[in-house]
């Protein structure tokens, strides 16, 4: 149990390195998810588009 935690002591970086960018990148993503929404501003205010004005496109 000792070799086991001393093995975890010094060698934490490469575990909590690669741990920490797939969350950072399941973050991103779902922070792009919530804002792919709101891309066009009438779905954000809630307004009818004016026959002037044409939908947003990516």
């Amino acid at each position: 149990m000792m070799n086991l935690l001393q093995i975890m002591c010094d060698h934490w970086v490469h575990s909590h390195v690669p741990v920490g960018l797939v969350f950072r990148c399941y973050l991103d993503r779902k922070n792009d998810g919530k804002l792919t929404a709101f891309r066009n501003k009438n779905l954000l205010y809630k307004r009818k588009l004016k026959s002037s004005e044409e939908v947003t496109r990516m």
